[in-house]
């Protein structure tokens, strides 16, 4: 035999044996296809339940939050009330005693 025959010998043996084989091959690879595909499921299942768990947390985190926000607003509303009406009253005060100031010296002045 030539080396070329030798050649087209060996190949053919080399794609008998393959084609002999790719059914069994072919369902190695399925099977592992399909367990890739099941572990993907998995994983994504166990992505969406930390995504919920996690929206859990922020949903009831920003509630308690607001919570807390209106509690200490309702708290501090009192105290600001009464500054307001402290500051107003000070502010009334001093008006009278500027226009009481200038009254007297006014009738001071006009006295001499």
């Amino acid at each position: 035999m030539t080396m070329v025959t030798r050649s087209h010998v060996g190949l053919a043996a080399l794609l008998s044996i393959i084609l002999v084989n790719a059914p069994a091959f072919a369902a190695d690879q399925s099977t592992g296809v399909r367990q890739i595909e099941g572990g993907a499921r998995q994983i994504g299942g166990g992505v969406e339940e930390a995504a919920k768990g996690i929206g859990t947390t922020v949903v009831y985190g920003a509630k308690t939050a607001g919570e807390k926000i209106t509690t200490a607003e309702n708290a501090a509303e009192p105290a600001a009330k009464r500054a307001w009406s402290q500051e107003t009253n000070a502010a009334v005060s001093f008006g009278h005693s500027v226009r009481n100031f200038f009254t007297r010296l006014g009738e001071a002045g006009g006295t001499q």
